[in-house]
């Protein structure tokens, strides 16, 4: 049930942003901020979670969705604020770029250290 989960939010966040990336309107700064700084809460969440020993021996799947979910909420709580400030801007593309930046580390740190791990307890079960 986790993985259908996992695997629609990441369809969806997929779908929103796909229509928007292609243009190079898109990729402002603004958009890059947002993406490198969703990167950078994905990457402190997974970090603490690892390393805290209350959180330590959590299973690496629901390591990833916590930093997923986390960087996801913290992202919509920003937008929610620039809503209700006096310009009243609040974008779905920042949205987008926020999800972009938390499937990147999912995708480009995560998953290999997984691959590692499993590398290595079957080079250990054959030694």
């Amino acid at each position: 049930m986790k993985r259908i989960l996992l695997f629609t939010t990441i369809l969806l966040c997929i779908e929103m942003t796909a229509q928007n990336t292609n243009n190079t309107d898109f990729w402002q700064k603004d958009k890059i901020m947002h993406s490198v700084g969703s990167f950078g809460i994905s990457t402190i969440t997974y970090t603490y979670l690892s390393i805290h020993p209350k959180h330590k021996n959590l299973p690496e799947l629901q390591k990833r969705l916590i930093s997923l979910s986390t960087t996801l909420i913290i992202g919509s709580l920003k937008e929610v604020v620039d809503s209700t400030s006096s310009n009243h801007y609040a974008s779905w593309d920042d949205m987008g770029a926020n999800a972009i930046g938390a499937l990147t580390f999912q995708a480009v740190v995560t998953i290999p250290l997984n691959f590692n791990t499993r590398h290595k307890r079957k080079k250990q079960r054959y030694n």
